[in-house]
C-alpha cells in the first residue's frame, strides 16, 4: 500500500487555501504531519478520508484514484482527539461494533490478540465508563484496526491526555502500528509526538508543505531545523538511535557508533532504542574535566548557527563517529570558551538527560 496526493487543493471562505499538495507515503510508513494550529493539518486528513472534497487534484492509493470514492468504501481508519465510544457497551463489544456477524465470529482470536497487543485484554469485559483516557484511546484504536484498514488517519489522539500517559502511549502506539503493518498519517503540533512516532515528517505551514523527509534528515539539516518557520513547532532536539548492550541497577548502556552512552531505566538487551537528547542538556568544554555527568564524548564543531528568536543563544553543531549532535549555549559562553568552527570539544550530559522515546524489537 502506498498513498499519493497529487496537486491536491482546497479553498475555504475567509481566504484560507490548502495546497496544492504533492505528497507520497510508502507502505507501512508512519508519516507525522506537524505544523502550527490553523495550518491545515486536519483538513489533509479529512480530504484523504473523503469527508471533504478537494477543489482539484487526486488522492491515489496503490495506483487507484479514490478521490471520488465514497467514504465507506475507502477502507480508512480514523481516530480523533476524543474517542467516540459507546459507554453502555463493553470493551469487546465496542471493538467489534460494525463488523458483520460472520466477521465477528471469524475474527474473535484476532480481536483478542489485538487487545493483548494494546495491553488492554484484562479490560475486555469492562464497560467504557470508568476507563482512563489512555485506555479509551486504545479501545478506539482497536476498533479501527480490527476492520483491517489500508490506511490509518490519526488526529492528535493523545492531545487531551496527561503527560505520563502520553509518554507511555507513544511507545505503545508506534509498536502496535508497526506490528499491524498499516500505513499511518498522524497529525500533531506536539514535538514529542514527532520524535516518538515518525518514520517521516511533513511540515505544514499556511496550507503548504514546507518540508518532507526522514526524521533524522530534518533534524540533521541546520537550514531546516533552525529555520524561522519551524521555530513554532520544534524547540530543538537530538534524535539518536542506538542498540542496548547492557542494563543493570536501573542504568542502561547503549551503543551509537563507537560510543557507549548511559540512560536511566531498564531496557531489553539487543533492542534498538530511539533517544531524545535536548540541546540545552549538553555542556561543552575545551578540556576534559571531572564531572558528575555519566556521558562524555569528544566531537568536532562543524557549524555555529545563531538562534533566530533569541540572538543571545547559539546552536553548536558537532560531528562524532557515527552521529551528530547539537548543543545550545549562550553566545557569551561560546566567546568565553573560545569555541569556533573545526574546534574539538568535550560534550557532556547526565544519564538522566537522554529520554528513550521509542523501542524497536
Amino acid at each position: 500500500m502506498a498513498l499519493e496526493l497529487v496537486n491536491l487543493t482546497k479553498k475555504f471562505g475567509g481566504g484560507f487555501k490548502l495546497g496544492p499538495l504533492d505528497l507520497k507515503i510508502n507502505d507501512r510508513e508512519i508519516l507525522v504531519i506537524v505544523g502550527p494550529t490553523g495550518s491545515g493539518k486536519t483538513t489533509v486528513l479529512n480530504l484523504i478520508a473523503g469527508f471533504v472534497k478537494p477543489d482539484q487534484g487526486s488522492i491515489i492509493a496503490d495506483g487507484l484514484d479514490m478521490t471520488n470514492i465514497p467514504v465507506e468504501s475507502r477502507r480508512i481508519g480514523y481516530t480523533f482527539q476524543r474517542p467516540s465510544l459507546f459507554p453502555h457497551l463493553t470493551v469487546y463489544d465496542n471493538v467489534v461494533f460494525g463488523l458483520d456477524k460472520r466477521s465477528k465470529k471469524e475474527r474473535k482470536i484476532q480481536i483478542l490478540n489485538l487487545l493483548c497487543d494494546l495491553s488492554i485484554s484484562h479490560l475486555i469485559d469492562r464497560h467504557i465508563q470508568g476507563l482512563s483516557g489512555g485506555e479509551m484511546q486504545k479501545v478506539a484504536l482497536a476498533r479501527m484496526l480490527v476492520t483491517r484498514p489500508k490506511i490509518m488517519l490519526m488526529d492528535e489522539p493523545l492531545a487531551h491526555l496527561d503527560n505520563p500517559t502520553k509518554t507511555k502511549l507513544r511507545l505503545e502506539l508506534r509498536r502496535v502500528l508497526k506490528n499491524q503493518g498499516v500505513l499511518t498519517i498522524y497529525v500533531t503540533h506536539f514535538e514529542d509526538d514527532v520524535y516518538s512516532l515518525a518514520d517521516s515528517v511533513s511540515v505544514l505551514q499556511h496550507g503548504n508543505i514546507r518540508y518532507t523527509g526522514k526524521l533524522r534528515s530534518l533534524l540533521a539539516d541546520p537550514t531546516i531545523s533552525s529555520s524561522p518557520f519551524l521555530s513554532n513547532v520544534f524547540t530543538g532536539g537530538n534524535y539518536l538511535e542506538g542498540n542496548v548492550i547492557r542494563t543493570n541497577s536501573g542504568i542502561t548502556i547503549f551503543r551509537i557508533g563507537s560510543h557507549l552512552l548511559e540512560t536511566l531505566g531498564s531496557y531489553r538487551v539487543g533492542i534498538k532504542v530511539g533517544i531524545l537528547l535536548r540541546p540545552e542538556d549538553i555542556i561543552l568544554s575545551k578540556e576534559s574535566v571531572k564531572t558528575s555527568a555519566r556521558n562524555i564524548v569528544k566531537a568536532r564543531i562543524i557549524r555555529i548557527i545563531p538562534n533566530h528568536d533569541n540572538p543571545s543563544l547559539v546552536y553548536i553543531h558537532m560531528l562524532l563517529d557515527g552521529f551528530s549532535i547539537i548543543a545550545k549555549i549562550t553566545e557569551e559562553s561560546r566567546i568565553e570558551l573560545g569555541i569556533k568552527k573545526d574546534d574539538y570539544v568535550f560534550a557532556m550530559f547526565k544519564a538522566s538527560s537522554p529520554q528513550v522515546v521509542r523501542e524497536e524489537y
